[in-house]
């Protein structure tokens, strides 16, 4: 009965040793959680809606609060701490023990045999068994682990390439939509214009029908003219407010920002992109391309590590520890030892490691092949495109001027009673399509500017820069 009393007692101090614990980690864990909190989640980097935005400014927005930049930079983090990870296992680890125990044994099941002596007795315990000390390893020689923490580096950098590119792909994103938007904004300013010319030939074909110069046919044909660029312009404004909304979201604004546009002029410009030669700054300047060299490096490292898998390995490890039964008569005690591991038959898994890293490089190498002959393509058709959409525009910008000239003749020959407004009804029709065609080329330039940026890898300089 006394040795039942002396093991429940031990049992009770054991649980409540471990309750103790217990709280004591849950205490450190919300206050870690806690301190993690940060004060300034809420706050806004959104401009104040009386605000307008230029170019460059938008394009900054867009920098600070795109969503997919935020989503690459935290990839860039994480890479970041694998790449501290793997460092560690480079490094010696340490750790502090604490074991209490209560232990019984059967000596028959625990030696196999039974002692046929009668003061030995069939059973052990129960006892109380006390460890404490520290606990450490350290790798001493490993080229795998070495391989891996190397390849980590290129990993981090192709990250961080990679990051680059979306930055490059978003300010392509925000420039082509506000020049969309600068675009509608020109094809607004355009029907108006257009409508208040069709309602000054509507008051015109209605004079001259009381004067008895015109006909009712000219009076509903210059009425109808009127509703389809009333029409029209109704399209123009609808095209205007949906671009706004698309570049709210590359913005990441709320949907109750206000934005305003200080630069519309800008957009009746062709300023030029010099780059002296683009096929070599091409090489230089796509982030993808540096990504995919920084693959390669990381990916011949994964080889290497697959190749030295099958090397021996060598660690030093121990622990000093006090043992006894109870805190107050523990003893030190220690253990140092150091270990070698040899691979000798792993089912085939170290020859497939070899081969699966090998062709890993090479599907790398095909790709980066690959993302040259597709950037030397997006070069040469952006300086074509460019080229093209410049002729577009002077070629715009002159059929505008000989169909004002042609509403005007056709508006004085209408007024003399020469001939109806068929003329002019025609030339209301030239203009329209020269205005589409001029603000279309404009737009095509733009356009076609920025993706020339972007296929050599500096719109974010041009556009941040100008």
């Amino acid at each position: 009965m006394n040795k039942l009393n002396a093991g429940s007692g031990t049992l009770e101090r054991l649980l409540s040793r471990m309750l103790i614990a217990v709280l004591v980690m849950l205490y450190v864990m919300s206050g870690a959680t806690f301190a993690q909190r940060s004060p300034d989640s809420r706050q806004s980097n959104v401009p104040p809606s009386s605000e307008k935005l230029t170019l460059v400014e938008a394009i900054d927005l867009a920098l600070r609060q795109n969503l997919d930049i935020q989503i690459a930079n935290i990839e860039t983090t994480t890479r970041q701490q694998d790449r501290v990870i793997a460092r560690s296992e480079l490094l010696p680890h340490a750790s502090f023990e604490v074991d209490d125990s209560v232990n019984r044994h059967n000596l028959r099941a625990l030696l196999g045999i039974q002692i046929p002596i009668a003061v030995v007795p069939h059973n052990i315990g129960p006892y109380e068994a006390v460890h404490l000390g520290p606990t450490f390893s350290a790798p001493v020689f490993d080229l795998t682990l070495i391989r891996r923490y190397q390849a980590s580096g290129h990993r981090l950098m192709a990250s961080r390439a990679d990051e680059q590119t979306v930055r490059e792909e978003t300010v392509l994103l925000t420039v082509s939509e506000y020049m969309a938007h600068l675009r509608a904004l020109a094809s607004v300013a355009a029907a108006e214009s257009r409508v208040e010319l069709a309602t000054r030939l509507a008051n015109q074909a209605d004079d001259l029908l009381r004067d008895g110069v015109a006909s009712k046919i000219d009076v509903s044909r210059a009425r109808v003219r009127l509703r389809e660029e009333q029409q029209g312009l109704i399209d123009a404004q609808r095209d205007a407010d949906t671009t706004v909304y698309a570049l709210k979201r590359i913005l990441n604004v709320s949907d109750s920002q206000q934005i305003e546009f200080a630069d519309q002029q800008d957009f009746f410009q062709t300023p030029s992109l010099d780059i002296p030669d683009p096929l070599v700054t091409v090489l230089v300047r796509r982030p993808e391309l540096h990504s995919l060299n920084e693959s390669i490096k990381a990916a011949q490292l994964a080889h290497k590590a697959a190749v030295e898998g099958s090397l021996p390995k060598f660690t030093f490890d121990g622990f000093w520890d006090e043992q006894g039964q109870t805190f107050n008569t523990a003893d030190p005690g220690y253990q140092y030892q150091a270990n070698m591991s040899l691979p000798i038959f792993t089912g085939g898994r170290l020859s497939a490691e070899r081969k699966s890293t090998a062709l890993a490089e090479q599907r790398t190498r095909k790709q980066l092949t690959e993302q040259q002959n597709l950037v030397t393509e997006q070069v040469r058709d952006g300086q074509i495109e460019l080229q093209a959409a410049l002729h577009q525009v002077e070629l715009g910008r002159q059929e505008v001027d000989l169909a004002n000239e042609e509403v005007s003749l056709s508006q004085g020959r209408f007024q003399s009673g020469v001939t109806d407004n068929i003329e002019v009804t025609q030339a209301q029709d030239s203009l329209a399509r020269a205005n589409d065609t001029v603000i279309g080329a404009l737009f095509r330039y733009n356009i076609a500017r920025a993706q020339l940026a972007r296929a050599v890898g500096s719109v974010e300089q041009t556009y941040t820069h100008p």
